[in-house]
């Protein structure tokens, strides 16, 4: 049985990750985006926000680890960018346009951290596979 609750711990995390990418890439593709979104402003960065994952009562009993989710997402407060492009169809009177408060940099920074924290994710996953595999054949 503590094979399945690792297996849970590792699951969660990649579930979690793998969001925390999908996440990241949103913002990119968002970046250079002047259109105003429903709320009339431009795109906000989004930050994903892990907390370990609660137990049911049943799985407090059975000792299993609690793991990680997606506890939210949250939009940042930052200011956006206003450059001055007055041929911009999203310009305001003044000729400046706002746009997201996303950098780049950050975000592909964001993005290597998740994509690493998958990577070892999976690697403890092949450990425990590897584990698994060993323990049946040592029961023959």
């Amino acid at each position: 049985m503590a094979f399945l609750g690792s297996l849970d711990i590792v699951g969660s995390a990649l579930s979690a990750e793998r969001f925390r990418m999908d996440v990241s890439l949103q913002n990119l593709a968002n970046a250079n985006n002047t259109s105003p979104t429903a709320d009339g402003e431009p795109y906000r960065r989004q930050q994903v926000v892990f907390q370990e994952r609660a137990l049911t009562f049943d799985e407090t009993l059975e000792n299993i680890s609690g793991g990680v989710q997606v506890a939210d997402v949250v939009k940042s407060d930052r200011d956006f960018k206003s450059v001055y492009d007055p041929n911009n169809p999203n310009a305001d009177e003044n000729g400046y346009v706002l746009y997201p408060n996303v950098d780049t940099t950050e975000e592909r920074l964001d993005l290597m951290s998740a994509s690493t924290a998958y990577e070892a994710n999976l690697t403890a996953l092949s450990v425990m596979k590897a584990m698994v595999n060993r323990t049946l054949e040592m029961s023959k």
